[in-house]
């Protein structure tokens, strides 16, 4: 059973009114709002590096909040986002398990816990489209908006099993996030945003093995893409 230290905010609030910049190690503990009932939000800064937390769904109150947001599905570490939590009653044990990128850890009986109750984006953040892994820049409805840039937010805990043509340039019905993985500008347990950039026919496509994707070959075809 991992060791767990308190530690004192300089400023103990109830309640935060306003979200605070946290890195990713902030819990309840040190934003001083470990007190019954308090509620408040934090701003988790995009592509940040995990803290501990330990339940799911409720946390110990020395879990990191970021973290925790991840794991729970509210947030993407990529994007990061303004999380809204609150405390609640501690429990006699807490069940770790393995989500949306984040493996949390069990725990026995803890004083004090907290709830996620919300996420925003960051101000400021750029506009995407949200996808599922299998999804292509056709069924998107984009094939043929050539010369258009597109933003695209694959989910944490993706499959790259999909098939895909070419390599850098991608037919228009290769599934995008797969592409992604294939491309190295992402991973399949944390997921993130792709921008691409519509292309038109390419007299050839040809395949290749990369981030343990394979993507195959295929003659000339209307409509395809490139990752910015």
């Amino acid at each position: 059973m991992i060791l767990k230290h308190f530690s004192t905010s300089l400023a103990a609030l109830a309640c935060l009114t306003a979200p605070a910049f946290a890195d990713w190690g902030a819990n309840l503990i040190t934003l001083g709002a470990d007190a019954p009932g308090s509620t408040g939000s934090v701003e988790c800064a995009a592509g940040g590096v995990s803290g501990a937390v330990w339940g799911t769904g409720t946390y110990t109150s020395d879990s990191s909040i970021c973290t925790a947001a991840v794991h729970f599905g509210w947030i993407t570490q990529a994007e990061g986002g303004t999380v809204s939590f609150r405390q609640v009653a501690g429990m006699d044990a807490y069940q770790g398990t393995e989500q949306n990128g984040v493996t949390s850890s069990d725990y026995g009986t803890w004083g004090s816990s907290f709830q996620i109750t919300g996420a925003e984006p960051l101000a400021g953040a750029p506009s995407h489209t949200p996808i599922d892994w299998s999804t292509s820049l056709d069924a998107a409805g984009m094939g043929d908006d050539a010369g258009a840039l597109h933003s695209f937010l694959c989910p944490p805990g993706g499959n790259a099993n999909a098939t895909i043509w070419g390599t850098d340039v991608y037919t228009s019905d290769s599934p995008i996030c797969v592409a992604a993985v294939h491309r190295g500008l992402l991973d399949t347990d944390a997921g993130g945003v792709v921008t691409v950039l519509v292309l038109g026919n390419q007299p050839a496509y040809t395949g290749s093995a990369r981030n343990g994707v394979t993507s195959t070959d295929y003659p000339s075809w209307d409509r395809s893409y490139a990752f910015q």
